[in-house]
């Protein structure tokens, strides 16, 4: 009994760490650790996306007339542009 207590709590608290991962309420800021320039998707803003640089990460706004593509993690032209859940499920 005491074993099938403790696997429990194991898998709960390994649910929530993998859940944790992304927030869709969330703006999608990144906590920023090491010189990563990888560029983040901004989930309230598509015409802005995050860049860490050092241990902060900066806002950085799309040319006009432009969005931010998750996928290529380039701003990309409305007509070309397509909105993705700030957390997918793949």
């Amino acid at each position: 009994m005491k074993a099938a207590f403790v696997l429990l709590c194991l898998a709960l608290f390994v649910a929530v760490a993998y859940g944790s991962d992304c927030d869709p309420d969330g703006n999608g800021q990144p906590t920023c650790s090491g010189t990563s320039s990888t560029r983040y998707r901004n989930n309230w803003d598509p015409t802005r996306y995050w860049v860490c640089q050092g241990n902060t990460a900066t806002s950085v706004l799309c040319e006009e007339q432009t969005g931010f593509d998750p996928k290529t993690s380039t701003c990309v032209s409305w007509s070309s542009w397509q909105w993705y859940p700030p957390c997918p499920s793949d």
